[in-house]
């Protein structure tokens, strides 16, 4: 598929001046951000000129506070009215916790933990939450940069009545940067532990002669090793935008993506699983055989069980988001937004054999594939939202109602080749040997879906907005499909899919101002697809088996909200129960056909609570984070298997993050900032067939102010523990990186 040549000309201009600003030493540690206890930030603050249902707020609090939402209700919606649990990381906290990455970002988030074997992924109270929504837009899983969020905000448990098909976990959605009609420039640059060089520019303001206009431009550039062998990360990102206040209630907004990435392909950092005879993907010791390496342990970080020379994850992205929004009056607004991308994913990989063993030498083995896998997606989604808040009796009772729709098409071509890689010595690895089977084509295809959902939401309040009951119902389908069979030139069609429909139900009281109360009951469905039980062979082969599923999920949770401080500071409590059923998941296994196999979990089972806090608690001491209780349960799916009891999460959980100014001066000063992290020791696999160990890690930062100048040094891990991030499996997991340490300055204009 053909890149528009324009598109290409900027993506190579991305290029360039990623190079210049890597050349001008402008490396950057962490995003920038005026320093949090200032009045104005200089980049993020505007004064719109109407202030539109759609546009959400800046956070009340100078700090980590968080006041409106936009993913829940895709409105400007004060959180205590929205009966879901919500995290928002904005951009005061993403800049000191110092993060560059988004697994960097989620760290202090309750009941959320970092993926790293794909772009931007997440577990969310226990389930993976793969794709991702920009300003409210479904996004496919590829790389972005957080160099262009103003904040993240994470729905947890199913969001289908807003989001549509949305995935178990919760939802999670990007609030990008806007223009501003107050010129600013920042520029900062920083260095850091394993090669680590990172820069930005970020620069707007009015366009010269045109009072209604502003423009943004960010420009960043990263470039590091890691810890594991063959391992590297390189990103070069322009993000363009431009806004048009047509009227004082006429608003176009156009936003470019420009993205050249080159990163980690994910697992490495392999557990030693027991030695449990009988048990599903035990380490067996054969008999007489003394092992050279104790189990029950980690092998060292650098190892990389998905990585060999050449290997490598890339992503070219393009991609523009067109937004008009309008305001009759004071009720009836109306949104319409065209998003348009195009990427490439090359992505070559290995994967590691779950089961581990012994040679009589008593080194532990693990058996590996190798993958190249290529796609080339162009897509589109058209999105139109009609608004419409009205209060009455004199503000004793009111509406709040949404309608919308989204209809999105995709066209592709992928290609897929298979091999086998030589078993890899874990005490002693070698990389680069000559591989037992070579790549060889299984798939090369082309073709083309789309969907197409509606969807209506309402909130009708009393008392002055003391009772708050909220509804919401959407309907969703897959349009008609063909895949095209390159090999052989034949035409697999699908069928348009049944309609599917996700309700929510909810209720909020409010018996103090600074208190609610609600509880919510939601469900997300997909449509019926077939899938193929062994991804790795042709659906033509004799030892294939095709399986109808219709996942759903259900959700029910009640909590209370409550804000401090003048809303600066919030506490926040969510019980909830998780169902999923029908869902698919791949596990890698030598022994099935083509190495690897799907499973279809039912009645999959979440049952945890939460407690989350953000904010400010005085002018000077700003903190976030929680504790989550979480308990799966897993049915068995494979013979010898065990109910799983964590399916790879903790059963506890405490997240912890607090900035301290030691000067309430707003131009020069030193601040003090930190982290913690807890969790107890949990199984790894939906079977539990191994445990990881508990830990706690620690992170440390150092700030000082003085001007327009901001000099910032961190440090990572500091007790240099292996904490993990997610138990995928024996031979695969990730795990934080070890201890590191950065340094940077910034400076406004």
């Amino acid at each position: 598929m053909k890149v528009p040549l324009p598109f290409l000309a900027t993506a190579r201009r991305c290029r360039v001046i990623g190079v210049v600003i890597a050349c001008l030493g402008l490396n950057v540690q962490a995003q920038t951000a005026v320093p949090a206890d200032e009045e104005k930030e200089t980049v993020r603050t505007e004064e719109i000129v109407k202030l539109d249902v759609f546009t959400v707020e800046s956070t009340k609090g100078q700090g980590y506070g968080a006041s409106n939402l936009a993913s829940a209700t895709r409105l400007n919606t004060p959180a205590e009215n929205v009966p879901q649990s919500i995290s928002v990381i904005n951009s005061n906290l993403m800049k000191d916790i110092g993060a560059y990455q988004f697994d960097q970002v989620m760290r202090y988030t309750p009941g959320v933990t970092p993926r790293q074997n794909a772009p931007n992924a997440t577990i969310v109270r226990g389930f993976i939450v793969g794709n991702r929504y920009r300003n409210g837009f479904f996004m496919p899983r590829i790389e972005t940069d957080i160099a262009n969020l103003d904040r993240i905000e994470i729905i947890k448990g199913p969001s289908a009545s807003i989001a549509g098909s949305s995935e178990s976990g919760g939802l999670v959605n990007f609030i990008t940067k806007r223009p501003q009609f107050q010129a600013a420039t920042s520029v900062s640059a920083g260095l850091g532990s394993y090669g680590f060089m990172r820069g930005m520019v970020d620069t707007t303001g009015p366009i010269p002669g045109h009072e209604n206009m502003a423009f943004r431009l960010i420009a960043a550039a990263t470039k590091s090793d890691t810890y594991r062998d063959n391992d590297y990360l390189s990103k070069t990102v322009v993000y363009p935008s431009f806004q048009w206040n047509i009227t004082g209630k006429t608003q176009l907004l156009v936003e470019l993506e420009l993205l050249n990435a080159n990163f980690p392909t994910g697992f490495g950092a392999v557990y030693l699983a027991p030695v449990e005879v009988g048990a599903p993907f035990a380490t067996v010791l054969p008999v007489g055989v003394t092992p050279r390496v104790q189990v029950n342990r980690w092998a060292p970080l650098t190892l990389n069980t998905s990585g060999e020379p050449g290997m490598h994850w890339k992503h070219d992205v393009n991609a523009l988001f067109v937004t008009l929004s309008h305001q009759f009056n004071e009720v009836f607004s109306v949104r319409q937004a065209l998003a348009w991308y195009q990427f490439v994913d090359d992505h070559y990989f290995a994967s590691a054999n779950n089961t581990l063993y012994f040679d009589s030498a008593g080194n532990i083995f693990t058996n590996r594939t190798m993958t190249k896998y290529w796609r080339d997606e162009t897509g589109f989604r058209l999105q139109g939202d009609l608004a419409v808040k009205k209060q009455f009796a004199d503000n004793k009772a009111g509406l709040v109602f949404l309608a919308g729709y989204d209809v999105g098409d995709v066209e592709f071509d992928q290609r897929q080749a298979n091999g086998v890689l030589q078993p890899m010595n874990l005490i002693d690895p070698v990389y680069g040997l000559p591989a037992t089977t070579p790549l060889s084509a299984i798939n090369d295809s082309r073709g083309d879906n789309g969907s197409v959902g509606v969807f209506a939401n309402g909130q009708i309040s009393a008392f002055n907005d003391r009772v708050i009951l909220t509804g919401g119902l959407r309907r969703d389908y897959n349009k008609a499909g063909s895949t095209v069979n390159n090999f052989n030139n034949t035409t697999t069609s699908t069928a348009k899919s049944p309609t599917i429909q996700s309700p929510l139900y909810g209720l909020t009281i409010k018996p103090l101002p600074w208190l609610s109360v609600y509880a919510v009951d939601s469900e997300a469905g997909a449509a019926q697809t077939t899938i193929s039980i062994y991804p790795g062979i042709p659906t033509t082969d004799p030892l294939q088996k095709l399986v109808t599923i219709e996942p759903v999920t259900t959700n029910k949770e009640f909590g209370v909200k409550m804000n401090f401080l003048d809303g600066n500071f919030t506490l926040n409590f969510a019980k909830f129960k998780i169902v999923q059923s029908d869902f698919v998941r791949p596990q890698t296994d030598f022994s099935a056909p083509g190495g690897s196999y799907r499973i279809i979990d039912q009645g999959v089972t979440m049952d945890g609570y939460e407690v989350e806090w953000a904010g400010d608690l005085t002018k000077q001491l700003l903190v976030y984070g929680g504790y989550a209780h979480m308990k799966t349960k897993v049915p068995a799916v494979r013979p010898g298997g065990l109910d799983g009891e964590q399916r790879g999460v903790p059963r506890h959980k405490f997240q912890l993050f607090a900035r301290y100014n030691l000067t309430d001066y707003r131009d020069r000063g030193f601040s003090v900032r930190g982290g913690v992290v807890y969790q107890n020791s949990h199984y790894g696999i939906a079977q539990n067939t191994y445990k990881v160990p508990g830990a706690t890690r620690y992170d440390a930062g150092l700030d000082y102010r003085i001007g327009a100048w901001t000099l910032s040094f961190t440090a990572e891990n500091l007790t240099d523990v292996i904490f993990s991030q997610a138990a995928i499996a024996a031979g695969s997991n990730t795990v934080d990186a070890p201890r590191s340490y950065y340094v940077s300055g910034s400076r406004n204009f």
